[in-house]
């Protein structure tokens, strides 16, 4: 559905503050993620979504660019709201392709 984020993963950089202002940066390690909503139909079983971990997920972009999610798992319980599943996944990495 519509509404789709994807962290890829990787280096995020903060600024290193003192009293004499930014020093720098430090950098920390971001894990890949992704989180989606879709329809919950009477095939789709919440439990087996709860607990999917050791996977692949491919994401793909508004602009056909694709992202693999490599030993992906479940990081939230499903949540059910109105027929709309809510899903978080979370990733060792996001390879492009």
């Amino acid at each position: 559905k519509e509404g789709a984020k994807l962290i890829t993963g990787g280096i995020e950089r903060e600024p290193a503050v003192s009293d004499s202002g930014v020093d720098g940066f430090v950098e920390k390690f971001v894990h890949a993620q992704v989180e989606f909503s879709i329809n919950h139909t009477p095939d789709i079983s919440l439990r087996e979504l709860q607990d999917f971990k050791d996977g692949t997920l491919t994401f793909e972009t508004d602009t056909g660019s694709v992202g693999t999610l490599k030993d992906a798992w479940n990081a939230k319980p499903p949540e059910l709201t109105k027929g709309d599943v809510a899903l978080v996944f979370q990733a060792v990495e996001c390879l492009e392709g």
